[in-house]
This record gives C-alpha cells, sequence and structure tokens, in this order.
C-alpha cells in the first residue's frame, strides 16, 4: 500500500518542493481518490467490532486449557476468559460460564473477595444461583479466617503507593508545579523552561496527571481502561465493543461520558490500522468535544477566536481553571509540523482519510 499509494504521492510533494501547508492541500484529494477506488477495508482487514458468543466459546476453552490441573497457568487463562467476557452478549450463558471458571481460578489462588465478586456477576449474568452455593460459602469462610488472622497478626498492612510531593514549594497559581520552574521563550530554544534554583538528582518539580491517556494493546484484558488500574481478576466490559473492560460500572460510565461513546465503534479498526500515537490524537478530540458539552460547533467557534500567545500554563491559575481552560494550555503545545518528513505528512493523511471514509 505505500509503494502503491504514499510514496508516488511523496515524490509528487517533493518533486514540486511544497512545504507542509501545501502537501496537507495536496495529498488529501489523492489519498482519498484511491482509497475509494481499491478495496481498502479488506486490505486492512476492516470490521465492524460485534458481540460474538461463538468467539467467546472459543476464547473461554483456550482459558480452560490453560486453568488444566497439568498447566496450571492461571493469568493467562484470567485473561482469555476476560476476551470471552468482552466478545460475550450481555446476559448471556457464554459470559455467566467465563465469571464462573474466574471465580474458580480466584478461589485457588486465594483471592476470595474477587470469587465473590465474579460469583455475583455470574448471577447478574442469569447463572442459576444454587449452583454456586457451595464455592460461596467456601470463599466467605476462607475469607474470614483471612480476615480474623490478619487482624490478630502484627504484620503490616500491605503496601500502598505513596503519592509523589514536590521538593519544592508550589506556585500559588499552580500547586503541580514548583515555584522555581519558569516558562520562557526565545529564538535558540523557542518554548521553553528552566530553573531559577539549581536542582539535586531525584528532585519533584511538577506532579501533573496526562490530559489524555491510552492503554497499551497488551494491557486490553489485563488493565480498567479508564484508570488504568491492574484489575485483572473482576473486569467487566464494554456492551458497545469487544475492546474495553473496567474495574467498576463507575469507570465504564466515566469513560463513556469523556471519550468512548465517540471511539466505541473504532477501536477495534484503530488498532488493526494504527499504533499508540494515533489513538491518543483521536481520544485527544473526543475528550476536546466533550469537553464542549458535546458540541464540535462550540468546539470550532472556541479555536477560532482563541488567542494562544496568551495561553501560559505557568501562569494560568489553575485553582479556578475550568475544563476548557485545562484543554486551551495542551492546545497550544508545540507540534513541530513543519519539520515533520513528508512520509509522515502523508501517513497521518491516510489515517484520517481512512477515518472519514470507513
Amino acid at each position: 500500500m505505500y509503494d502503491t499509494l504514499l510514496k508516488p504521492s511523496i515524490l509528487k510533494v517533493k518533486l514540486n518542493n511544497l512545504n507542509t501547508k501545501e502537501a496537507i492541500e495536496f495529498l488529501p484529494p489523492k489519498i482519498g481518490e484511491w482509497i475509494r477506488n481499491n478495496s481498502v477495508r479488506e486490505q486492512l482487514n476492516l470490521r465492524n467490532d460485534v458481540k460474538d458468543n461463538a468467539k467467546a466459546v472459543q476464547l473461554r476453552s483456550e482459558g480452560k486449557k490453560m486453568f488444566h490441573p497439568n498447566v496450571k497457568r492461571y493469568f493467562e487463562a484470567i485473561k482469555l476468559y476476560n476476551e470471552s467476557i468482552a466478545f460475550s452478549e450481555k446476559g448471556s450463558t457464554e459470559r455467566a460460564l467465563a465469571y464462573v471458571n474466574r471465580s474458580n481460578i480466584c478461589l485457588k489462588m486465594q483471592r476470595f473477595e474477587d470469587c465473590l465478586e465474579n460469583i455475583r456477576l455470574a448471577r447478574e449474568s442469569n447463572y442459576p444461583g444454587e449452583k454456586l452455593n457451595q464455592r460461596e460459602k467456601e470463599a466467605k469462610n476462607a475469607l474470614a479466617k483471612a480476615r480474623n488472622k490478619n487482624a490478630s497478626s502484627s504484620k503490616a498492612s500491605p503496601d500502598v503507593v505513596e503519592e509523589p510531593e514536590l521538593s519544592y514549594p508550589a506556585k500559588e497559581n499552580a500547586p503541580q508545579v514548583a515555584n522555581c520552574l519558569e516558562l520562557r521563550k526565545n529564538e535558540e530554544y523557542g518554548r521553553h523552561v528552566v530553573t531559577t534554583r539549581k536542582q539535586k538528582v531525584g528532585d519533584v518539580m511538577m506532579i501533573e496527571r496526562p490530559f489524555v491517556t491510552v492503554l497499551k494493546d497488551s494491557f486490553r484484558y489485563v488493565r480498567c481502561d479508564f484508570c488504568h488500574r491492574e484489575r485483572l481478576f473482576t473486569l467487566i466490559p464494554c456492551e458497545g465493543c469487544t475492546m474495553a473492560m473496567y474495574c467498576s460500572e463507575e469507570c465504564l460510565s466515566k469513560a463513556y461520558n469523556k471519550y468512548h461513546r465517540y471511539e466505541c465503534g473504532l477501536l477495534r479498526d484503530l488498532w488493526e490500522v494504527f499504533e499508540e500515537v494515533p489513538l491518543i490524537a483521536i481520544r485527544m478530540i473526543a475528550i476536546a468535544i466533550t469537553t464542549f458539552d458535546n458540541n464540535p460547533e462550540a468546539l470550532k467557534d472556541h479555536l477560532d477566536v482563541l488567542d494562544e500567545s496568551n495561553v501560559n500554563g505557568f501562569t494560568m491559575d489553575w485553582n479556578k481553571a475550568t475544563q476548557q481552560d485545562i484543554f486551551n494550555t495542551v492546545h497550544v503545545l508545540t507540534t513541530n509540523q513543519e519539520q515533520r518528513h513528508s512520509m509522515f505528512v502523508a501517513f497521518y493523511i491516510f489515517n484520517a482519510t481512512i477515518l472519514l471514509l470507513h
């Protein structure tokens, strides 16, 4: 596809000495015409992402092989059961059985609370309750014994991940930034950050949550797609696709409202064609639209009048910042688009055109 489409287009860009802006105007019609005249959907294996109980049965069967007493590869089994849950239809026997299988592994691994959670989920998926009564009783008894033992033990509680702290006082207007950092701009370095104080290795200068994140593909059935916590034993699926799983109904709801409503039907094809960076860009756009009350026109109107020269994340009052203010600080980040090779420009236009036409 590169040799038949992108390479000739890139050569024309070079021969005509087009700059990035001119290339962006020149390439989309060429790429769009090529995509419309060729079976790109078939070549890229693009298809609708729908629940598939037959696939769920196959995955659960593979999981049972990993769980076999002669194999005991429990983590591989759990991941396959999770994928089976993601592919299964809501309320189906296939989903209920995957929850039951997951509860069995949890019991074997002495994860009694997780075992009980999976029993609850199995019953919600219409699995006959009486068949799980014995396992539920066993898990509850074991959990009670474990809690009594821990209560009488002098051992410390499990390690808790400590939140980092700034090594220096924070800026009054930006509690996530040390007060010795300043944003500057000059011809030599462009926009850059400097410190007004000598630092030591290991000093924490800034603590900030990213505006957008994307879970790596290898963690899809291991971590929550929203908070990214590892909840391998109790993940629940999105009901609209087979690609996203969550640690709770709360995270599922937050993800849907923040970005997933726009990407749900696209995720499978996005992972088929792209890597993480285009996915981050697409989720960024979804979050931006949500930030403006799910109104793309409001987002466009905002950007049309935004004075980017006045947006400064170091001088803005983060204590009073709205989501739109925070979006502005991300929007004005340097793209270096003029410095990108024409091959990358063509590739990004190709990606965007695929999304538009398919």
